[in-house]
């Protein structure tokens, strides 16, 4: 029987009760299936506009009898359901809910990317995971759920390796985050590495590698198409018949956090990488709060 962990989160109005919906309209749009709820956390929001609230994370476990686009098409009406508007990235939020894993499936598509592409950088999503699919195999780094989850534990600042396609993008993204007081910097590297295979190469030990690549014509081009050889390389896409994958053999150890980005927008970029730095990091509390009233 086919398995999904969902991501709930919500900042907006009475969050409390919107995650209480949620989980009950989970129950509703997933009848016969068996559903496993974590505890409500509560961190402070990553990546955002400021002057946000606290955010309240849960993951549902789910076992059912459908595919991964079943699945993706039933939590977006639950998110419409619940009032949720998408306009800008990051913002405050009444209902977020995203598919984060199925199975072992690995889709890569402009419309849904499973795993969720920002998935094991999160401690608010692996904490909350780790309560209920600890023993899990992420099919894109190969380790477990509870593997995951301690990688983020670390005191330590996070170490970013960032692998660009070209030499004009490496320059571009150094300048940016010179400009936004991000470089130098002890714990982010970026270099130019032009064979999707050298992904990792930048920086071994990094907590996570990013790879950005410089797209041509990105107003005609579909960027996931075009970096399909990286994707296929880093292991977050699929072979199938006609394409092989460049992934190589990389020891287990080596392999790691990772992200895929376009390189068409620098200033996004540099959101991510800092992004990413405070989610590595983010604390998370035990909100005190239940699934009932």
């Amino acid at each position: 029987m086919p398995s999904s962990l969902i991501s709930l989160g919500a900042n907006l109005g009475n969050t409390l009760e919107t995650m209480r919906a949620a989980s009950r309209l989970l129950e509703e749009t997933f009848v016969a299936s068996e559903i496993r709820l974590s505890s409500i956390l509560k961190t402070p929001p990553v990546g955002g506009p400021s002057g946000q609230g606290d955010f309240l994370n849960a993951i549902a476990r789910i076992d059912h009898s459908l595919n991964v686009w079943e699945v993706w098409e039933r939590i977006k009406k639950i998110e419409t359901e619940l009032g949720r508007q998408r306009f800008r990235r990051w913002e405050s939020r009444r209902i977020d809910i995203d598919l984060i894993l199925h199975d072992q499936d690995l889709v890569w598509t402009p419309h849904l990317k499973v795993p969720h592409p920002r998935m094991s950088m999160r401690t608010f999503v692996m904490r909350p995971a780790c309560q209920v699919a600890s023993d899990w195999i992420d099919p894109v780094t190969q380790w477990s759920i509870r593997e995951l989850t301690e990688r983020l534990n670390s005191p330590s600042e996070p170490r970013i390796a960032v692998a660009c396609s070209t030499e004009s993008l490496q320059s571009q993204l150094q300048s940016a985050l010179e400009r936004q007081g991000l470089w130098p910097s002890r714990s982010i590297r970026v270099e130019t590495k032009k064979q999707p295979s050298d992904w990792w190469q930048v920086w071994s030990e990094a907590d996570l590698h990013i790879a950005c690549i410089d797209v041509p014509d990105p107003d005609n081009v579909q960027w996931e198409d075009y970096a399909l050889p990286w994707a296929l390389a880093m292991g977050i896409a699929k072979p199938t018949a006609m394409i092989e994958t460049h992934q190589g053999t990389v020891p287990k150890e080596k392999h790691g956090l990772r992200y895929l980005l376009p390189g068409s927008d620098i200033d996004w970029i540099c959101h991510e990488i800092q992004a990413a730095r405070l989610a590595l990091r983010c604390p998370v509390e035990d909100s005190g709060e239940s699934w009932t009233h």
